[in-house]
C-alpha cells in the first residue's frame, strides 16, 4: 500500500472527521466535476450563480439594502450589482458576512498590496474546497499526496495543525520573506544532499533561487515540477527556472481573499477554475470587454456563502481569449494573459533580497499606510512612496527599524507621501522597483 493511497483513504478521511472538515470530500467532488462537458459545466456554473446570488440578496445586510431585484437571465442579474472594491469591501465587512458566530470560523487575510489588508471568512466546506482545489492544480503538475514539497512561506510560526498537516503532507517551509544569498545556499546544498519532488512558491522566491544556483555553478538540484502561485510569473523568471532545475515550471493566478481562479495544464494554458468563480473582464464602464482587449477582472465567488463577494475587484488586468479546446483534455475555460503587478526584486548591501511580499509583510503592521511603492535607488537608499491619511513621522522609524531588524544591516530608507501612487503602462501599480539607473 504506497503513502499516497494511505493518506487519501485512511489518514485524511480521519483528520476531516476530527477537524469537521470534508477536504477529501471535495476533492473527489471536483475531480468529478473536471469530468464534465463544457456545457455541463456552464450549467452548473449558472445555477450555483443563481444560488449564491439569492444568498446574497437574502442573507447579508450589504447586498439587502442594494435592493438588486431578481431577473430571469441570472448573468444579467450578476451585471446590475455593483462592482465590489476593495475600500468598500473592508469597510462593511460586518454587513457582507452571513455569519454571527465569527469566532468559529476560519479568516484568510488579504495581502494587503494595494491597501490595509482586508479579512474574509469561511467555514469548514468553504475553506475544503479552496484547499482541494489547489491539491488539484498541483496534480496537473505531476504532484501525488504524499509527494515531498519544499515551499516557501511567510508565517514560519506554524500551529500545532499546520505542523502536522506538513508531516503528513512531507512539506518543508522556508521562509519567503529575507532570502539572501548565504541561505539560498544552504537550502540548495541541503537539496543536493536530501531532494525533494516538487518547489513551490513564490515566483521571486523561486527566480532568486534559480540566479543564486546559476551564479555558483549548482547544476545537480532537480524537481519534478516547480509550481509559481503569489505573484505575476515573469517570462525571464520562468525561462530560468526551468533551465536551472530542468523542469516544467506550473503557474497559478490565485488572490489572498482565497480565491483559486486559473492554473497552468501541461499544455501551458490557464484553466479557469469554474464552477468556482465567475469571472468578468470589464472595461472601465464595467462592460465586458472583447477577446483580445485587456480589462479589469471581478470575480465572484460561487462557494463562499459565509462571506459573499459579488463582482469583486482584484486590482488586476487580464486579457480575455477566444474561446477554444485545449488539448489537455479538459474542459475548463481557458484563461487569457493576466497582467499583474510586476515581480521584481532589490539587493541589499548585505546582500539580502526584497521582494514585494517582504514589503507587504512589513506594512501589514502599518495599517495607516494605504498605498505604497518600494524602490531602490542608490546600493543604499530606498524609498517607500505611501498615500496615508497623515505624515507618517514617528511611524517612519518604526517601519525603518522593521526592515532594519528583519534583514540586520542598516537601510537607508527617506518617506514620501503621496495623494496617490502613479500606475504604470499597464494601469497597474508596480509596488517594488529597481530605478538604480534613474537619477533621484
Amino acid at each position: 500500500m504506497s503513502y499516497s493511497y494511505l493518506l487519501e483513504k485512511i489518514i485524511l478521511p480521519v483528520a476531516d472527521r476530527l477537524n469537521g472538515t470534508v477536504f477529501i470530500r471535495e476533492l473527489s467532488e471536483w475531480r468529478k466535476i473536471l469530468a464534465l462537458s463544457k456545457e455541463e459545466l456552464l450549467t452548473l456554473q449558472e445555477e450555483k450563480l443563481k444560488r449564491i446570488l439569492r444568498h446574497a440578496n437574502s442573507k447579508s445586510r450589504f447586498y439587502s439594502r442594494l435592493s438588486v431585484s431578481e431577473v430571469n437571465d441570472t448573468v444579467a442579474w450578476l451585471k446590475s450589482f455593483p462592482i465590489l472594491r476593495k475600500k468598500v469591501f473592508r469597510e462593511n465587512l460586518g454587513n457582507i458576512v452571513t455569519r454571527q458566530n465569527l469566532e468559529s470560523l476560519h479568516v484568510i487575510q488579504s495581502s494587503g498590496s494595494t491597501g490595509p489588508p482586508g479579512k474574509v471568512y469561511f467555514d469548514n466546506k468553504e475553506i475544503s474546497i479552496g484547499r482541494a482545489i489547489q491539491v488539484l492544480w498541483w496534480e496537473w503538475s505531476g504532484y501525488k499526496m504524499g509527494n515531498s514539497v519544499l515551499q516557501t512561506g511567510v508565517n514560519l510560526n506554524r500551529t500545532r495543525e499546520k505542523a502536522i498537516k506538513d508531516i503528513l503532507f512531507n512539506t518543508t517551509y522556508i521562509e519567503a520573506l529575507k532570502h539572501n544569498e548565504e541561505d539560498i545556499l544552504e537550502v540548495l546544498g541541503t537539496l543536493q544532499a536530501k531532494p525533494v519532488q516538487h518547489f513551490v512558491g513564490y515566483a521571486s522566491s523561486l527566480y532568486l533561487f534559480a540566479k543564486v544556483a546559476k551564479a555558483n555553478g549548482i547544476e545537480n538540484v532537480r524537481f519534478v515540477s516547480v509550481i509559481s502561485l503569489g505573484e505575476k510569473l515573469l517570462p525571464q523568471f520562468r525561462d530560468l527556472i526551468e533551465e536551472v532545475f530542468d523542469c516544467k515550471v506550473y503557474d497559478t493566478y490565485g488572490a489572498s481573499e482565497g480565491f483559486r481562479i486559473a492554473s497552468q495544464c501541461e499544455e501551458g494554458n490557464y484553466h479557469l477554475m469554474i464552477p468556482h468563480l465567475y469571472i468578468e473582464i470589464v472595461d472601465g464602464d464595467g462592460n465586458e470587454v472583447e477577446p483580445g482587449e485587456t480589462g479589469t477582472v471581478l470575480v465572484t465567488d460561487l462557494d463562499n456563502y459565509t462571506t459573499p463577494m459579488i463582482r469583486y475587484e482584484l486590482g488586476d488586468m487580464a486579457v480575455k481569449v477566444n474561446d477554444f479546446q485545449c488539448k489537455c483534455g479538459m474542459q475548463l475555460p481557458v484563461f487569457g494573459e493576466v497582467i499583474g503587478r510586476s515581480t521584481e526584486f532589490l539587493e541589499t548591501p548585505g546582500k539580502n533580497f526584497i521582494t514585494v511580499q517582504t514589503v507587504i509583510r512589513v506594512l501589514k503592521h502599518f495599517p495607516e499606510v494605504e498605498e505604497f511603492r518600494f524602490s531602490q535607488l542608490e546600493s543604499n537608499l530606498f524609498e517607500l512612496e505611501y498615500v496615508a491619511p497623515h505624515e507618517l513621522r514617528e511611524t517612519k522609524d518604526k517601519i525603518a527599524e522593521f526592515f532594519n531588524t528583519m534583514f540586520k544591516e542598516e537601510l537607508n530608507i527617506r518617506f514620501i507621501r503621496l495623494q496617490q501612487i502613479p500606475k504604470g503602462p499597464t494601469g497597474k501599480f508596480q509596488l517594488i522597483r529597481n530605478s538604480m539607473s534613474v537619477s533621484s
